[in-house]
């Protein structure tokens, strides 16, 4: 055993196993916080594509309800994503529009994490069906 003197009366005995111990524990840890950290930022900017996705959709359908009113979905889309992802940095989008529904799908990227939503919006029509009630009476 190493023992150390702060002065003469008192010594200190330390063990040269509590060093060795520590040089495994403090990495481990540190490797945990970074994958927790890493993960933090990944559902992170998942719920921002998730609500950028679902904003865009529900644009889409509202657009397509009025006649003569035309938006660019994919630019109000990139508007919504400015500045607020963490970690992805590569995105892209399709927005496909149908007589029904629209649905806008949405990847991102870094390295070897991928990350893709897709969210729907129904075209509904509540005029047309209240016009054919009234036609029935």
């Amino acid at each position: 055993m190493e023992y150390i003197k702060k002065s003469s009366e008192h010594t200190k005995y330390l063990k040269g196993s509590s060093v060795v111990e520590m040089s495994y524990i403090i990495p481990m840890f540190l490797g945990l916080f970074v994958l927790i950290l890493h993960a933090v930022f990944y559902y992170h900017d998942k719920a921002v594509l998730i609500g950028a996705a679902s904003e865009t959709a529900i644009l889409g359908a509202q657009a397509a309800r009025r006649e003569g009113t035309e938006y660019d979905l994919e630019s109000f889309f990139s508007e919504r994503l400015e500045g607020k992802l963490i970690y992805m940095t590569y995105v892209s989008v399709d927005v496909k529009n149908d007589e029904t529904q629209i649905v806008v799908s949405a990847s991102a990227h870094r390295g070897i994490m991928k990350l893709s939503v897709c969210q729907r919006a129904a075209v509904s029509r509540p005029e047309e069906k209240l016009r054919m009630m009234t036609e029935v009476r």
